[in-house]
């Protein structure tokens, strides 16, 4: 194997070796497009020479030099080219480093040292994190290219990824080298071609106060200010390459480009990874043809209820895990069969939960289904859509002759008897259930996974994991789920009676806050007391090993499984740790807030006893509701384990999770590398629909609220800039002059002055995005919509108009920011 490779020598055997970057530069190379020369420093050389650096090998310097001497003495640009980069799922746009203007041997493998180190900052890793990129079997090549004295530079989309149609090409450009461009660090000029013709569309002029060129950085004069940087002739040669590039490639290319003595060059050229307008329009239409498919004839209200709270935007591979926890012949169909409420039969695999781009939402049609073909209660359309705030908390209406007419008159003593039945036996189960869930379901379900998740996962064959992916989604989301979904059932259980015992004395209002009081005693055994071992921590009285070796397979956003754990990314509790507090107050005593309640509730004697034994199920119940969760996600953590070792073995650096289960087989069976084209569409789709506004009560009769904007409030204060990346977002304005670490809260609205890759650990936690300068194809544009975060630039003096704390809406589809308060 080679440590150096002239671009005209790559193949497609070498792209493991060249990164992202250096294998489509060889290929646009090999194709006679205009790309200045250059060579690659393999990731061979990098395995072997950085953990020493590269002049530790006097061999490898002495070729290096060579190869510099063939470039001529001339400044070269040195750009990184890692592994994963500049592929069809994620751009890594900016996430490491670029080096311009450099000359000499000594400073041009310094150089080479520096993009091997900024594959390991932080930036970076908190863009793979964000990307579900797996860091395991990264490595960095490095691109060494002679560099282009630019009149002008910037970049090219071959498809505008603010156009519906798909019709137009987009330019933006400034004076000099392009990286002022991609940085945001000027609003360039902006120029929407026709792509067939190149034809100008229309122009803006930017504000390109700023030329960085090969001698370094200048103030650009006030005519230079005024003018456009590029010709009608230069913008059609720079259409001309594109419809070039996009033909070779087979796909919509991202370019960077420069112009110099009247000639384009190309410089880069990468898939667009990101949704557009058009990608978006299609999400659209879509979703809202496959809703309108699974609509009820009397209509249907999808509500963002329950699940969506615990798993708001699964990727295709957790919803194709996560249906064998909901579905009627899943866990959750087979906890309802033990307790005597069999589902429809006709739903099959179906749930009670639609996604609606993206997000997951109850079907309220469905829902009542999943206890029976003719279930005696529903969800009125008409009732709901009167008043859509009931929907947020669906309540169901009995209603023993639902969907009956003449059947259902017919079907109705039959239906009071099984809800007798039913009710009387799910009261028999709550008596014994949680002695028998803990002492018999846990502990043998508990040492399997443990033993699992101790296995040596890098020695089991492909079919193996294949095969575990398979069992541990049957015994954990089936075998396991049906027995712990019942706490739920029966803390539900204990809490209606409870109410129903305090009411005639207490009225209905206060019995309901009364059990709310006694619930606080509640607590889940100690090995799966999450809170009460987070509070540990912080206190410093539970060590970070003994606390990973109880709760490592918990986690942030832990019912997605392309969410690392806590026992994989343990640095991620020194947030917990600083922010948590080790003093809290414990809640009142049982039997004191019991005799307090009784007392109110003029409960004397047997009646005070009976009730008592309800209010000891209702505590016992809900700490292990919590419990039970604690135990399914050691299995769900199993699962996790086998995607995580076949995504590595087969290098999809995340894209395992945008297959869907029943896919997986087709991995092991050599055919994964038919798989990525498949898996870039899937997470450009993803990021379509997310970028949607969806409502949170959703009616069959106005499916077109799907990507409708909210109107502005009244008396709002607008602030009118450039559309970005499209959706929109909503909270607290954090404003910033330069990047700092990550709140430990996220779902702010980042507002800042521009952004370079410096900022991205903030973008991961950020809902939106404002920024006063740059454009829609900078980095800071890119990344945002990489992420699914609605931004806006071009409002100058952004960070003094608005105030850390303030409430805003952004809307990166409009172009919009709202100030709320």
């Amino acid at each position: 194997m080679s440590d150096l490779l002239p671009f005209l020598s790559v193949t497609a055997a070498d792209a493991p070796r060249v990164g992202g970057k250096g294998f489509s530069l060889g290929r646009s190379i090999a194709a006679d497009l205009p790309v200045p020369p250059g060579f690659v420093v393999t990731t061979d050389a990098y395995r072997r020479l950085q953990p020493t650096g590269v002049h530790s090998d006097a061999a490898f310097v002495t070729s290096f030099a060579e190869y510099l001497r063939q470039l001529g003495d001339c400044p070269v640009a040195v750009r990184s080219s890692a592994t994963g980069e500049d592929g069809s799922e994620a751009s890594f746009a900016g996430q490491q480093e670029t080096i311009l203007g450099v000359r000499g041997l000594d400073a041009v493998l310094d150089a080479v040292e520096r993009c091997w180190a900024s594959l390991h900052t932080e930036r970076a890793k908190a863009y793979r994190a964000k990307q579900g990129v797996d860091d395991s079997d990264l490595a960095m090549a490095v691109v060494v290219q002679e560099l282009v004295p630019a009149d002008a530079a910037g970049v090219l989309f071959t498809r505008d990824p603010l156009d519906t149609t798909g019709r137009r090409m987009l330019v933006e450009a400034a004076w000099g080298l392009g990286e002022v461009v991609v940085s945001g660090r000027v609003t360039p000029d902006r120029f929407t071609l026709d792509r067939d013709s190149g034809a100008v569309l229309d122009r803006r002029l930017g504000a390109k106060d700023v030329r960085v060129g090969v001698a370094g950085e200048e103030a650009v004069s006030d005519a230079d200010r005024a003018r456009f940087c590029l010709s009608d002739s230069e913008l059609s040669r720079l259409a001309d390459l594109g419809r070039r590039v996009e033909a070779f490639d087979g796909e919509p290319r991202d370019i960077e480009w420069a112009v110099a003595g009247g000639r384009v060059y190309l410089l880069q050229s990468r898939p667009i990874t990101v949704a557009t307008a058009a990608d978006r329009e299609t999400a659209l239409r879509e979703s809202v043809e496959d809703l309108r498919a699974k609509a009820a004839p009397g209509g249907t209200v999808w509500v963002r209820y329950n699940l969506s709270e615990v798993l708001p935007a699964p990727t295709p591979m957790t919803w194709g895990v996560v249906q064998r926890l909901l579905a009627a012949d899943g866990g959750f169909g087979a906890m309802n069969r033990d307790l005597g409420a069999p589902p429809d039969p006709g739903l099959g695999a179906l749930s009670a939960f639609d996604l609606v781009a993206g997000r997951p939402m109850a079907n309220l049609s469905r829902m009542p289904r999943m206890q029976g073909a003719h279930p005696p209660f529903e969800y009125p359309f008409a009732a709901l859509k009167a008043d859509p705030r009931k929907a947020l908390d669906p309540k169901p209406t009995l209603n023993p002759l639902a969907g009956g007419g003449l059947m259902g008159w017919l079907r109705l003593p039959a239906t009071v008897w099984r809800l007798t039945r039913l009710m009387s036996r799910t009261k028999r189960e709550a008596e014994t259930f949680a002695e028998r869930f803990t002492t018999e379901i846990v502990p043998p379900f508990v040492a399997a996974a443990r033993e699992a998740l101790a296995r040596d996962w890098a020695r089991v064959p492909s079919s193996a994991l294949v095969a575990a992916v398979q069992e541990w989604t049957q015994r954990t989301l089936v075998d396991f789920a049906r027995h712990s979904l019942k706490p739920t059932v029966f803390a539900d259980l204990c809490w209606s009676t409870l109410v129903e015992r305090l009411k005639p004395a207490m009225g209905d209002e206060r019995a309901r806050a009364a059990v709310g009081e006694l619930s606080l005693g509640a607590q889940p055994p100690a090995d799966a007391h999450l809170a009460g071992g987070l509070r540990d921590l912080a206190a410093g009285t539970l060590g970070r090993e003994e606390f990973l070796e109880r709760f490592g397979h918990r986690g942030p956003n832990e019912m997605e499984l392309s969410q690392p754990r806590w026992a994989e990314v343990p640095h991620q509790l020194d947030a917990l740790v600083r922010s948590g507090d080790g003093h809290r107050s414990q809640p009142a005593g049982a039997t004191e807030s019991w005799d307090r309640v009784a007392a109110e509730a003029k409960l004397t004697g047997t009646a005070k006893a009976q009730a008592g034994v309800w209010v000891n199920r209702l505590r016992t119940y809900l700490g292990l509701r919590e419990a039970a969760k604690h135990y399914l996600l050691l299995g769900y953590a199993v699962i996790r384990r086998a995607l995580v070792t076949i995504d590595r073995r087969y290098g999809f650096h995340g894209g395992v999770f945008y297959l869907l289960p029943d896919e997986l087989p087709l991995v092991i069976a050599d055919c994964y590398t038919d798989l990525a084209p498949g898996i870039a569409q899937r997470r450009k789709r993803r990021q379509a629909e997310l970028s949607l506004e969806v409502p949170p009560v959703l009616f069959s009769d106005d499916l077109e609220a799907i990507g409708r904007p909210l109107p502005a409030p009244d008396g709002g204060d607008v602030l009118t800039g450039v559309a970005l990346s499209a959706g929109t977002a909503e909270g607290p304005a954090l404003v910033l002059t330069e990047p700092t670490a990550p709140p430990t809260e996220g779902g702010y609205v980042l507002v800042c002055p521009s952004t370079d890759p410096a900022w991205v650990p903030l973008f991961a936690r950020a809902a939106g995005l404002v920024m006063e300068t740059g454009g829609v194809l900078s980095h800071g544009a890119i990344v945002a919509r990489e992420f699914g975060l609605p931004a806006v630039a071009g409002l100058p003096g952004a960070v003094r108009r608005l105030r850390t704390g303030q409430r805003v809406r952004v809307d990166g589809g409009c172009g919009t920011v709202t100030v709320l308060e």
